[in-house]
């Protein structure tokens, strides 16, 4: 019986992989890539949101803070991928000049992901005057990126 279990599952398998579209061309094109872009840039700026929330005491809740801080570091963590030859036409807030100077605008992700990371550990310190400060960091390297790098709307 678990021979024909596993035969069964094998077969199930093969049939899902073989029609899941997972390295499809398709999955990979511009728009795609734009919208996917969009999303992650709305997602970092809502966990910005949360700790500014609680450092402007707008709201007492710390439990989220180290988890809204981590989801900030690991969403820039790769966010250099999402600027793919070809993405630079169409719905797109990114200006020319992403792929037109790739070095300087490494260097501004770069510094954002350091204000990133320092933000976690101002949170996992739990201190909000750290928070605040590290949190005027990486609001300061989000604004440098965005000023040379996004148009403004």
């Amino acid at each position: 019986m678990r021979l024909k279990q596993t035969i069964c599952a094998i077969a199930i398998f093969t049939v899902c992989a073989t029609l899941s579209p997972m390295n499809s061309d398709a999955a990979d094109e511009s728009e795609n890539i734009i919208k996917f872009r969009k999303n992650v840039m709305k997602g970092i700026g809502a966990h910005i949101s949360n700790i500014a929330a609680v450092v402007k005491g707008e709201v007492s809740i710390m439990e989220n803070l180290l988890a809204d801080a981590q989801a900030i570091s690991m969403g820039l963590r790769h966010v250099g991928i999402l600027f793919p030859e070809g993405t630079d036409i169409g719905k797109t807030n990114a200006l020319p000049s992403v792929w037109d100077n790739p070095s300087d605008f490494q260097q501004a992700l770069s510094n954002t992901q350091s204000a990133a990371q320092n933000m976690v550990l101002a949170a996992e310190s739990n201190d909000v005057n750290k928070i605040g400060a590290a949190l005027g960091s990486l609001g300061k390297a989000c604004k440098d990126c965005h000023k040379d790098y996004k148009k403004k709307k």
